[in-house]
């Protein structure tokens, strides 16, 4: 089955890169804190014929923002800045900015990390500037027309936002933003050939960055590292950005073990929080922003961070999904390549390929409430379950009432037995119970104390 699924991967990549005109990609899943399968097509260097390997280096654009938004909160986790604190505490010169409106809150941190600061969307523009200057920077702080609207109102993708990150973590951390990032997080994850210097990363295996006019390939001109960089200036290969993915996937489930990370795995968790108002992407999915990641509830997936990139001759997309433990990213050298297409379809193949996983244990409260529950549905009296009620469930609704209800739905199912626990967390879950005419559902939600009682039951007949 394993040979089968990545002999079909491999089959779409390659459909994929002829079908969008990508003259070479690179693409892997990650499973299990390993790149459990990597694909490669096509040209790293068109006039040299040169083939994309495993080893072979692409820009990923706007997918350096999470590695920015770790780094925010990496400082945030050492005390060495706050989220909400005002962004001229730390890019002093933001404090002579004249605000968007007189009554405006001022611009902070979780404002840039969250693309809500105000600024207007600014991809084509962002995408030419990589190489600017710290100079050039003050100056766009200084001079430039910044504000769409106010802060806080809504999101607004805003590379300007993650270059402004940038320059907190060069004023913060004492170096520049590239050093930072490399010694916090590229070094400690063993990620040797990601870098921020993409003219020096072309002296070694590299994908060349290309566009295709009326079918004609020609090379785009390769950005230089600079002061924007933080929003996407990120090159690097499979091998180190399995690293990265799986890293990112260890922090699920929430656990007891150690921190092994460079980064606290609730930090990471945090990040894919819906820190900013929802807005609708293509292909249009309930979807929002938090720290340099979107997340998305996916009807066949289920819930997707994931994080699209885009640069002049470039095209990238990274998916991972907490609740399968599955991770996929792809990465092509053509401009704008929409590789999100491509990364969800790789996603879908690879899991109906996986062995179901086995359902979720319920814990020792959820278990004993619902067998009370099925006990008293046996006997058809609610006061048999009495032990495992917190305090207002039989206030809320009293016991005749809810014996009727079990009177009700027996005569309607007939008797029965407990069939599944479903547990939505700890305290809370669905349940079955397999009847003679039918089947019998039912929720519990458990109360906060020392011995978790039920403080919600809901039955009905299915």
């Amino acid at each position: 089955m394993a040979k089968a699924v990545d002999m079909e991967i491999d089959g779409v990549c390659a459909a994929f890169a002829r079908q969008e005109s990508i003259p070479g990609l690179v693409a892997g899943v990650v499973q299990g804190r390993r790149l459990a399968h990597v694909t490669t097509f096509g040209r790293a260097d068109i006039e040299a014929a040169r083939p994309v390997t495993p080893d072979t280096a692409f820009r990923i654009a706007s997918m350096t923002k999470s590695t920015t938004a770790l780094g925010v909160l990496a400082l945030r986790d050492q005390s060495r800045l706050a989220l909400d604190a005002p962004l001229s505490d730390y890019v002093p010169q933001f404090a002579a900015v004249a605000p968007a409106t007189r009554d405006s809150a001022p611009v902070t941190v979780r404002h840039l990390l969250t693309h809500t600061a105000g600024f207007v969307t600014d991809d084509p523009w962002g995408d030419r500037v990589l190489g600017m200057t710290p100079a050039a920077l003050d100056r766009l702080i200084a001079t430039g027309r910044l504000f769409a609207r106010p802060p806080g109102l809504a999101f607004e993708y805003s590379n300007l936002g993650y270059a402004l990150l940038g320059r907190v973590l060069t004023n913060v951390s004492g170096r520049p933003y590239q050093a930072f990032l490399r010694e916090t997080i590229l070094e400690p994850l063993g990620m040797t050939r990601t870098t921020f210097d993409a003219v020096a990363a072309s002296a070694e295996d590299f994908a060349w960055p290309y566009r295709v006019d009326d079918g004609v390939f020609s090379r785009e001109r390769l950005e230089p590292d600079g002061e924007v960089g933080a929003m996407g200036g990120l090159a690097t290969t499979a091998g180190d950005y399995a690293r990265y993915v799986a890293f990112l996937l260890d922090a699920w489930p929430a656990r007891d073990d150690p921190e092994i990370g460079p980064v606290r795995r609730a930090s990471v968790r945090e990040m894919g929080l819906f820190h900013a108002p929802p807005f609708a992407p293509d292909p249009p999915v309930p979807t929002a922003y938090g720290y340099g990641l979107m997340d998305a509830a996916d009807a066949t997936l289920g819930r997707r961070l994931h994080h699209p990139g885009g640069l002049p001759g470039y095209g990238s997309h990274m998916l991972f999904l907490p609740g399968a433990g599955v991770g996929v990213f792809a990465f092509g050298n053509r401009t704008y390549a929409s590789m999100s297409r491509l990364t969800v379809r790789l996603a879908e193949l690879f899991l109906a390929a996986q062995p179901k996983p086995a359902p979720a244990a319920p814990s020792p409260w959820l278990k004993r409430a619902v067998e009370a529950v099925a006990a008293a549905y046996a006997a058809g009296r609610i006061e048999t379950a009495e032990a495992v009620f917190a305090e207002n469930l039989l206030l809320d609704m009293p016991a005749p009432l809810r014996n009727a209800e079990l009177a009700a739905l027996k005569r309607r199912l007939g008797e029965g037995r407990l069939d599944s626990i479903a547990p939505t967390h700890a305290l809370a879950g669905r349940f079955t119970i397999a009847c003679e005419k039918g089947r019998l559902t039912g929720t519990i939600i458990l109360s906060p104390e020392a011995e978790p009682g039920i403080q919600k039951l809901t039955l009905a007949a299915d």
